[in-house]
């Protein structure tokens, strides 16, 4: 509307223009009137003929859509064929569907119960075969024990020092089998063999021979430098207990007795001995702080020292950490004790610290004499060859190695037992839990053990 009323004022404007000079100014004025007129009347004349022609377009939309809903939901008979196989195909599809579904569920209940079955199968030769071992094992029980008790029997006429064995070899021989061996068929472990070698010390057998003995038991699991510390640890504490220094510790405290640590000692567990150990070691502390500086105060360390490493060998057998504090704890109080080195070194090779440890077997080698400390020069020889060897410098490692190994084959620790000595072993096994109280008793009213320090 603005547009049109502008349009009039403009053509009002040049007939203003063009009348400007006549003198019948009220005739123009009219003239322009009635042509506004007329452009009005048009004006809404197109108005109303557009809004007719949006209104017939409007419902010719929606019949149009009329039209197309009644077409879809009642499709004429021409579109009937397709539509009743469009629903044909997709009800097959669904069964197929279901099909698939019903197979794949069969084919995991098939696929369950055959592994329940496998595993049942299984479970079934499991009991079999422990019901076998088990036959097996009881078989082999009574075996030993009728070898043992033949052996106990054959013993009665037994002298081995008299020089009877070439007379009886054949009957030995068919008693003695090497089948009936248990001992040549399986290893033992370190804690188990602690009683063998108290038996042993009882019996008055040599520390070299103790030595071959539990390496041949143990079957190589653990080192001879190993055996050879927890024998003279052993030896150590008997010699602590015959020589009355646990007596003057046990006041005030409560500790057990000798051969009840003893006792408990021979069946693998260390607990009781080390706690005798630990008051008499701190005893020794206590009563140095008390001490001026000098030779005696001296002497009680490098004495605590030893008792130190005689707690860690033996906590050893249980617990490297403990053994590693007693150990360094040692080195603490004696700096030169060569053993105590060594033995750190060990555990610090257990524990997996390679570097500490190379470090303390060389403090052995700077510190060591080669005549008093020559089995810990070997030790650390071998230790510092397996080092040497992984870091590839192999000439020096077969050097230390040879040199170690030399002096191994010297002493014959790893010397193989023979017929006579393993039967000796085997009979003194059969009767070492019956005898190890009368075995403590011996070794505790016995005065001849001595410290392997001394």
């Amino acid at each position: 509307m603005s547009s049109v009323a502008g349009n009039i004022d403009v053509l009002a404007g040049l007939f203003n223009k063009y009348l400007s000079g006549a003198g019948n100014v009220r005739m123009a004025s009219t003239i322009l009137m009635l042509l506004a007129f007329v452009m009005f009347l048009f004006l809404i004349i197109v108005l109303y003929v557009k809004s007719i022609i949006a209104f017939l377009k409007t419902e010719t939309a929606s019949s149009s859509k009329a039209q197309t809903n009644e077409d879809f939901d009642e499709p004429d008979d021409d579109d009937d064929g397709i539509y009743n196989e469009r629903e044909l195909e997709k009800e097959l599809e669904r069964e197929l569907e279901r099909d698939l579904e019903q197979s794949r569920l069969e084919k995991e209940s098939h696929e369950l119960q055959q592994r329940q079955l496998i595993d049942r199968q299984r479970e079934l030769e499991r009991q079999e075969q422990r019901r076998k071992e088990n036959e097996e094992e009881k078989k082999e029980e009574k075996q030993r024990g009728e070898a043992a008790s033949a052996k106990k029997n054959f013993q009665l006429d037994l002298d081995w020092k008299k020089g009877k064995i070439p007379e009886l070899e054949q009957t030995a021989q068919a008693i003695l089998s090497e089948e009936t061996l248990s001992y040549q068929q399986s290893s033992r472990a370190l804690p188990e063999l602690l009683g063998l070698i108290i038996d042993m010390l009882g019996r008055g057998v040599d520390d070299l021979k103790i030595a071959q003995t539990i390496m041949y038991r143990n079957q190589g699991r653990s080192s001879e430098d190993e055996i050879m510390q927890t024998i003279s640890a052993i030896k150590d504490f008997i010699a602590l207990a015959v020589n009355g220094k646990f007596a003057s510790v046990r006041r005030g405290k409560q500790l057990p007795d000798e051969a009840t640590a003893l006792y408990h000692l021979a069946e693998g567990d260390t607990t009781f001995s080390l706690a005798m150990l630990e008051a008499l070691m701190d005893s020794n502390i206590e009563r140095t702080t008390t001490m001026t500086s000098g030779p005696k105060r001296d002497e009680v360390f490098i004495e605590t020292s030893n008792q130190a490493c005689t707690f860690g060998t033996l906590s050893a057998i249980s617990d490297v950490h403990l053994a590693t504090g007693a150990f360094e704890l040692a080195i603490e109080l004696a700096p030169k004790n060569v053993n105590a080195w060594t033995r750190a070194g060990d555990m610090y090779a257990k524990a997996g610290s390679h570097n500490q440890a190379m470090k303390a077997y060389q403090n052995v080698l700077d510190m060591a004499d080669e005549e008093i400390n020559i089995a810990q020069i070997a030790n650390a020889n071998k230790m510092l060859s397996q080092y040497y060897y992984e870091q590839g410098n192999n000439l020096k490692a077969a050097k230390l190695y040879n040199s170690s190994k030399q002096y191994y084959d010297t002493l014959g620790i790893n010397r193989r037992l023979d017929r006579q000595e393993l039967e000796i072993i085997e009979i003194i096994e059969s009767r070492q839990h019956d005898e190890l109280g009368d075995t403590i008793n011996k070794i505790l009213s016995s005065r001849e053990m001595q410290y392997s320090y001394a």
